[in-house]
């Protein structure tokens, strides 16, 4: 990442207007909305009157930092709304985890995805995208080609990325979307003998499977890298790998990746931080951490 400051992308009904004491403010198409950003210890840009424009906040609960709650100024349409990216449209609304249904920290990956499977001239690949949210990487995957299978443990996050593939107009595509608990999913396609060419991986620090079962990144991410080895083809077309978790670093997922990985050995590593570049200030918001590797090909082994 050079010093200069990045641009927002004009083909993303998105923009980060300012960020500064915890907080950052946003625009999600024609709304605009206050969340925490404990990371943000640098002061704000914009003016207070600026930041009164928001139509929500959301606020962690006193002495807490997850769980909290909205406070909206203004009716917000009780359905949620659209934004563009690229050829792709998403619903975006405010959620009760103070999420709005896309993380836009994560933009440059889609259009990572989306490269690498053009590169491969129509080539059909196989993507399984875990933890799959609200399917932005599974919609960029399925737009540039590839067959995807989205799994999510909450029925809900499935439903909505099953809804902007539709609204992205790419509803025949070949996608299979699978609600359970990912370990398990895994751990049942390694027995059938299925193999995936990409895996798509965004593991959370803490979740609940659909039955209950836990999910804690620390105690989990080596089983998870092994069940994600037992399903990988032997000639693998790419892997994206990333976190939110605090403790973790690109280097900590590149280590991951090339000791559960073998096959890396051919291949090419890039690793950095995911951020979100601020309007006002020209900063860079920090929001967790990318590993991707790519096959090498046939003239760089």
């Amino acid at each position: 990442m050079g010093h200069s400051p990045i641009q927002n992308d004009p083909q993303f009904d998105y923009q980060l207007l300012d960020t500064g004491d915890f907080q950052k403010l946003e625009q999600f198409g024609p709304h605009r909305f206050i969340r925490p950003a404990p990371q943000a210890i640098w002061p704000k840009s914009l003016s207070p009157a600026e930041w009164k424009k928001a139509e929500g906040e959301y606020k962690y609960f006193k002495g807490k930092d997850t769980g909290g709650e909205w406070k909206f100024f203004t009716q917000l349409p009780k359905d949620g709304w659209t934004i563009p990216f690229h050829n792709l449209v998403f619903k975006v609304q405010p959620t009760g985890f103070g999420h709005i249904g896309i993380f836009p920290e994560q933009a440059r990956n889609w259009l990572w995805i989306m490269d690498q499977l053009k590169q491969l001239n129509g080539k059909e690949i196989q993507v399984l995208n875990i933890f799959g949210y609200t399917g932005a990487s599974t919609l960029a995957a399925a737009s540039a080609g590839a067959h995807v299978t989205h799994i999510d443990a909450s029925k809900a996050s499935v439903t909505w990325a099953k809804r902007n593939l539709e609204l992205s107009g790419l509803g025949d595509r070949p996608v299979r979307w699978i609600v359970d608990d990912a370990m398990k999913y895994m751990e049942r396609e390694h027995r059938r003998g299925k193999k995936y060419d990409a895996i798509i991986m965004d593991p959370p620090s803490f979740g609940r499977g659909p039955k209950g079962e836990v999910w804690n990144i620390e105690n989990m991410l080596s089983q998870f890298m092994e069940a994600c080895q037992n399903i990988l083809s032997d000639s693998p077309a790419f892997l994206l790998f990333t976190t939110h978790s605090p403790g973790f670093s690109a280097l900590t997922l590149e280590n991951m990746m090339r000791t559960y990985f073998p096959t890396h050995k051919s291949g090419n590593f890039e690793t950095g931080e995911m951020y979100i570049p601020d309007k006002s200030s020209g900063l860079n918001l920090p929001n967790g951490f990318f590993a991707r590797w790519l096959a090498a090909t046939g003239n760089e082994q």
